[in-house]
């Protein structure tokens, strides 16, 4: 048991760190990179910047995404939001859901259009994203206007 005990305390705190590192939080968007990357500034004056968690958006300089960005800023811009933290990315960036006044914009973005649901290595994790994708698919909302337009991933794959 003695020889078990180190292990323990490890895993406990390895879990209770876990648990620590992401919060939710509120704050005020003070700018708009893109259609799935904001910086938000926390009511603690600390600046984060957020990744949209389960979307991807069309990249700045790719068709659709300014349209993605100005779209995501007509939303959300300069006003109090909630994030539901989820975890950091590579980048160190906060990957979460933004929340304006209950509703999902993680959602918005796609159930408009605006961007796809996130897949990872072809697989996307999250079915309500897939599901909001298709409708807006099939009502040919924002990019889906167009008749062949290219996935994030595939269009920075092709810029390497």
């Amino acid at each position: 048991m003695n020889r078990l005990k180190p292990l323990l305390i490890c895993i406990i705190l390895f879990f209770l760190s876990n648990t620590l590192v992401y919060a939710d939080f509120n704050g005020k968007v003070v700018k708009v990179i893109d259609g799935d990357t904001v910086d938000i500034l926390t009511i603690k004056k600390q600046k984060i910047r957020v990744r949209l968690l389960d979307i991807d958006a069309p990249e700045s300089k790719q068709a659709y995404g300014n349209a993605s960005r100005k779209y995501l800023a007509s939303l959300i811009a300069a006003k109090n939001v909630f994030v539901k933290e989820s975890k950091k990315d590579i980048y160190e960036r906060s990957l979460g859901t933004i929340f304006l006044n209950e509703v999902n914009i993680n959602e918005k973005m796609v159930e408009n259009g605006y961007a796809w649901a996130y897949r990872y290595k072809g697989v996307a994790n999250n079915k309500l994203m897939v599901k909001l994708e298709k409708i807006a698919k099939q009502n040919k909302k924002g990019l889906w206007k167009d008749k062949h337009p290219i996935a994030p991933w595939n269009y920075r794959h092709n810029k390497r």
